[in-house]
């Protein structure tokens, strides 16, 4: 039989596979769909579901669920489903093993010669993300992939559907802008003889992508039904059971379909449960309620070009893939900052897992492979930390830091102190420099007051990103590495620990929230109100106002500045 290749676009809300015979390339379809959803639940045995079987146990058993394990993959090492701990690397398994196996049975039982993976631009060889994808590979059974960037894998393809390799010549340079349901990526890329290389670094937010337009619509959906009857919309969020559940499940299914439906129709009516009638939404509200998003997605795109050290105006083009880059309304905002309508062709879902297909493994495409011995750098070091929730829209239990973890903190001879996320081994206490030079009583007491201003700022810094650990929110958030500088007075301090903490209550809110749609911070007051029945999520909240509080004695008794 002919050898037969594989490529799995493993995404945030779908995984997209294809194979490839005879120089045929094909997307593989499963459960009658060529988009999986990435979605798993356990069920009652502590199987891992996949695909259909999934979504139809998750609307039934939501805190058995993990939404987004690619998320998860970069977050934590573990996650909480129900009672059970579940490594996020098997989680990823179980999806692409699915995938692999409906592969393996189309071309009756054999093996394929080749398989690809693609990832995000910005997982770099060697680091923990794509260490942990490509363990997950190995467990499904997969052996050692090829790794393929996924905005060189959409390049790929579409240079190879469109006019011929002359199209972006050796040395062009081309835009990708990838809106998918989870997440946005843009990245600019350099043509190199038979491939293309990173141009700059790659952009994007890992906090915007389909699920926000999908709360935008939510939120007008809300307006017209809270019109005809609030009590029915409300009863219908705050409802417990299955079937109550599933009404919701449902109506957030149906939102993303009609959300994708005003692509190409000026309106959509949708049926609420609850409601004798259909609600109508239309393309000319949703497209106002979305603007602000779609425009922020642009500006960053502009950044990444400027990083590159481009110019709009210089690439070739800019290719669209992500399934929500169908949205109009994003061809129009890109025109405007190229000058010419971006091309797009065929199914921007499907263009990432094509293009991995006709990448030549070895070439400048591909991802560098820096094989990582199993735990080799972990020896020595004390055990991972405990598992965390899983990254769904509702308030399951977070678990507390391990007892006595802190983290690094970083004292220079010339007094400036870094504290960095994450936990790590407390450093050893040194010693202060010698001041030169004698000093009177009000300059030692200004000095204690300034010594002890950064104590109280190191330490309030250590407690917001162990909260930001502890809620799983650390990827929303970025890294918080406030610095402490020698001489700074009380109130420069204190300022951008405010604004640390401001972004962790809303990072909390929006990723925690107890019903879609609803703005990160009446989310994260609708948490509050009800954290004791969120278990240790509760706990985090307390301690999330007990450092606001900090925050506020600490300005109401220093000094005007």
């Amino acid at each position: 039989m002919t050898g037969w290749d594989l490529a799995i676009d493993f995404g945030t809300s779908f995984t997209t596979a294809a194979t490839l015979t005879r120089g045929r390339a094909e997307v593989l379809e499963i459960d009658g769909s060529k988009y999986v959803p990435s979605l798993v639940c356990l069920d009652d045995d502590g199987t891992i579901l996949t695909g259909r079987d999934a979504v139809n146990e998750a609307a039934m058993a939501p805190d058995r669920t993990e939404r987004v394990p690619k998320r998860a993959l970069v977050a934590s090492e573990q996650v909480l489903l129900g009672a059970r701990t579940v490594t996020t690397v098997d989680l990823v398994a179980a999806v692409l093993a699915r995938v692999a196996g409906e592969a393996v049975r189309r071309f009756s039982g054999q093996r394929p010669s080749r398989v690809v993976l693609t990832h995000p631009a910005r997982w770099q060889a060697g680091g923990t993300e794509l260490r942990r994808l490509t363990e997950a590979a190995e467990r499904a059974g997969l052996g050692e992939p090829d790794l393929v960037a996924e905005p060189v894998a959409a390049a790929h393809h579409y240079v190879r559907t469109g006019s011929g390799d002359q199209a972006v010549p050796d040395g062009g340079m081309i835009g990708v802008y990838d809106f998918g349901g989870g997440t946005f990526d843009t990245a600019v890329l350099r043509r190199r003889r038979d491939g293309f290389e990173l141009a700059g670094s790659p952009g994007g937010d890992v906090a915007l992508g389909g699920e926000d337009l999908d709360a935008a619509f939510m939120e007008i959906l809300a307006e017209h039904a809270e019109a005809l009857d609030a009590d029915t919309w409300n009863t219908l969020w705050e409802a417990e059971g299955r079937v109550a559940e599933r009404h919701r499940t449902l109506l957030r299914r149906d939102i993303t379909q009609a959300k994708e439906a005003l692509s190409r129709l000026p309106a959509v009516n949708l049926w609420v449960a609850g409601y004798d009638d259909e609600i109508r939404v239309t393309r000319r509200e949703y497209e106002k309620a979305v603007e602000p998003l779609l425009a922020r997605s642009v500006a960053e795109l502009a950044d990444t070009v400027a990083r590159a050290g481009a110019t709009p105006d210089a690439l070739v083009d800019v290719y669209l893939t992500g399934s929500t880059s169908r949205t109009p309304r994003i061809s129009a905002l890109l025109a405007d900052l190229l000058g010419h309508v971006p091309g797009m062709r065929d199914d921007p879902k499907a263009v990432v897992v094509l293009g991995a297909l006709s990448t030549i493994p070895g070439s400048v495409s591909a991802t560098q492979h820096v094989r990582l011995p199993p735990r080799a750098r972990d020896q020595g070091r004390r055990p991972p930390a405990g598992p965390t929730p899983p990254l769904t829209p509702v308030g399951f239990a977070v678990p507390a830091p391990p007892a006595g973890a802190t983290e690094t903190v970083r004292r220079s001879r010339s007094g400036d102190v870094t504290v960095r996320a994450g936990r790590h081994h407390k450093p050893a206490d040194e010693e202060p420099a010698d001041e030169p030079g004698e000093r009177t009583s009000a300059d030692r007491a200004s000095a204690d007051r300034e010594a002890a201003d950064r104590e109280a700022a190191t330490g309030i810094a250590r407690e917001i990103a162990a909260i930001a650990d502890a809620a799983g929110v650390s990827d929303l958030v970025g890294a918080l590495s406030p610095t402490v500088r020698a001489g700074d007075t009380a109130e420069a301090l204190r300022r951008p620990l405010v604004v640390a903490l401001e972004g962790v209550g809303t990072a909390i809110g929006t990723r925690h929230t107890p019903f879609p749609g609803l703005p990160p911070e009446i989310a994260l007051q609708v948490l509050r109100e009800g954290r004791a029945e969120l278990g240790v999520l509760g706990q985090v909240l307390t301690r999330l106002d007990a450092v606001s509080e900090r925050l506020a004695a600490w300005r109401a008794r220093s000094p005007a500045t």
